[in-house]
This record gives C-alpha cells, structure tokens and sequence, in this order.
C-alpha cells in the first residue's frame, strides 16, 4: 500500500512572496515554519500538511496556463460558501473545471486549488 506524503513543494516568481504569504499565512491561517533556506518558505495546514514554497526567478516558475494543465490540490473547509466569498474577496481567480459542484480557483502564482466540504458533501 502506499500513501501520499504531508509535504508539498511549489515554486512560485520571487515577486509573488509577499502575496503567497497573505494568502497562505493569512488568509488560510497556515502556521509559518522556520526555512533551512532563504527562497524557501514553509506553511503548515490544520492537518499537519506542509507546503513548501521556492521562490525562484519568472523564468523559471511554472506561468498561471502551466498550473491551469498541472494537478490541483483540494482545500477542506468547514463552510465551502463562506470560504468562497472569503477567497473571491481576497481576489483569486476562479477556474473553469468540469465539475460544477465545487469551486476551483488559482492561488497566487497560479497553483489551482478545489474547495470541498469537511463532512465529504459539496
């Protein structure tokens, strides 16, 4: 049997630090971790997940239409309404998907993420 990790690493454009940091620390309420290195910050979800963020040149980081065709990551949350207007408050952009009983959206820096409820309903 095999099982996923709880560590996660993205690499976002270095002029995106500030913005991933209000969305991730901020807004979602990561707990920040302490970086073994300076372009790497790390945040820590409710369920002891982390993710990892390199922050490297624009030419280096995947664009918004690279992560638009790359995996999505699901956000659990208590209240899926609520954490919608909370997000599109913040300014994330939505994403056309297939599935029209959840919403996904992209993060700064262009990763897309789903939202779902906790209890498993849409």
């Amino acid at each position: 049997m095999v099982h996923l990790g709880n560590h996660l690493k993205m690499n976002l454009p270095a002029h995106l630090r500030a913005r991933a940091s209000q969305f991730y620390a901020g807004l979602l309420e990561c707990k920040v971790l302490e970086s073994p290195r300076p372009d790497l910050d790390l945040y820590e979800f409710a369920g002891s997940e982390v993710l990892g963020l390199f922050f490297v040149d624009a030419a280096d980081a995947p664009t918004e239409a690279d992560y638009l065709k790359a995996t999505w990551l699901e956000l659990k949350v208590d209240d899926p309404t609520r954490w919608k207007a909370r997000l599109q408050a913040f300014g994330v952009r939505e994403v056309a998907y297939p599935d029209p009983t959840r919403f996904y959206f992209q993060a700064p820096g262009g990763p897309v993420f789903r939202l779902a409820s906790m209890d498993g309903g849409v």
